[in-house]
């Protein structure tokens, strides 16, 4: 019976919650530093910031939060067996989904970094050429542009 029942059961069930709730506050920190990176991105690159994002920070907090609780559910099933010490499944889905902000969070660094944001200053000042030192400006530009690009490759 020793090994099917657990004869801690309350230790057991309060490392359960507190491993838990110690996770779902280390995957929202990811969330809102994801957030505040996606908001730093924006300025850099130029882009308008909408409010639009924190709504669907909102909604992924939401999200996230329906996985780590079907999963909790779950571990709270082993709580009662020796066998099953801590909450496994709850602890998986929250190290994957701190994997895919941290992911997001190298993406708006790519991004932060891509030379397309100077190609499109580049573009524009072509377009503005109204005169001709204007014009010999993005020349100038344009060829400073490319010799970037190939000194790079």
């Amino acid at each position: 019976m020793d090994v099917i029942a657990n004869p801690d059961i309350l230790d057991h069930l309060w490392r359960h919650l507190a491993i838990g709730f110690v996770l779902s506050i280390l995957v929202t920190i990811a969330i809102f530093v994801d957030l505040w990176d996606g908001v730093y991105t924006a300025r850099k690159t130029g882009q308008k910031i909408h409010s639009h994002k924190l709504r669907v920070t909102g909604e992924k907090i939401g999200e996230y939060f329906r996985f780590i609780f079907i999963m909790f559910l779950i571990d709270l099933v082993g709580v009662p067996f020796s066998w099953w010490p801590l909450p496994f499944l709850t602890m998986v889905i929250s190290v994957g989904l701190i994997g895919v902000e941290v992911k997001s969070m190298f993406e708006h660094a790519t991004e932060r970094k891509s030379k397309a944001l100077q190609a499109k200053d580049v573009i524009a000042m072509v377009l503005k050429a109204s005169t001709q030192a204007d014009a010999k400006e993005a020349v100038k530009a344009v060829a400073d542009y490319l010799h970037l690009e190939t000194a790079e490759n």
